[in-house]
Order: C-alpha cells, then sequence, then structure tokens
C-alpha cells in the first residue's frame, strides 16, 4: 500500500492566511488601543524666593515724642526716649536727635533711641 499524498499548501494559500494574520493583527491593535487610553498629566512646578527685606529707620529728628512713636512703631520698632524736662520726655518734646541715624538699615523690632528736650 502507498501512503498518502501529503497535502502542501500553494503561494496562494499561504498569502491568503499571511493576509488574514494581519488583518487580524491590525484589529486587534485597534481594539486594545481602544480599551487602553494615555493618562495625560499636567504638573505645575512652582519656584519661591526667600528675599530678606531689611527696613530702614526713618528720619524723626525735629518732629514731637508723639510723631516720632508713631512713625517709628508704623515701621517696626521700640521707642526709648531720653533726655525732656524736669519730669522725663514728654510727648509734646521735639526730637533732637536719634540713634541709630536716619536709613541705617535695622531689623524690624529693635529700639531706636531719640533724645527729646
Amino acid at each position: 500500500m502507498t501512503p498518502p499524498e501529503r497535502w502542501v499548501p500553494g503561494w496562494l494559500t499561504l498569502g491568503i492566511v499571511g493576509a488574514a494574520g494581519f488583518l487580524l493583527g491590525v484589529v486587534v491593535l485597534v481594539i486594545a488601543r481602544g480599551v487602553v487610553h494615555d493618562e495625560v498629566r499636567t504638573v505645575t512646578v512652582t519656584q519661591t524666593r526667600t528675599v530678606e527685606v531689611v527696613p530702614t529707620v526713618p528720619d524723626v529728628v525735629g518732629v514731637t515724642l508723639a510723631e516720632a512713636e508713631e512713625t517709628l512703631g508704623a515701621a517696626g520698632y521700640a521707642v526709648d526716649a531720653v533726655g525732656g524736662g524736669f519730669f522725663g520726655p514728654g510727648r509734646g518734646d521735639t526730637v533732637v536727635e536719634q540713634d541709630p541715624a536716619a536709613g541705617t538699615e535695622l531689623p524690624g523690632g529693635a529700639t531706636v533711641t531719640v533724645r527729646v528736650e
């Protein structure tokens, strides 16, 4: 008895199978792309910079002690008054000198000494 003949695919059969496999791959990719979404993320980066500003002492020579206390207090300074009349400095006395001098850089909260007459 002779063995049966084996079927051998021809070029046309191989071409059809290759094209079908390619189309199946394209369909799978299209479906997968519709199911899997790429996430888009927006990241905002904020950069900060710290700048230390040292205030300068305002000029209070020639004003009353009350005005000097108000001006220096608004600038963030404490006031120490020296001089004045028999009972010490009065709020109506005039500032004749200040330490530190006007325009000096001095951190807020420091004390400015004024001499009144």
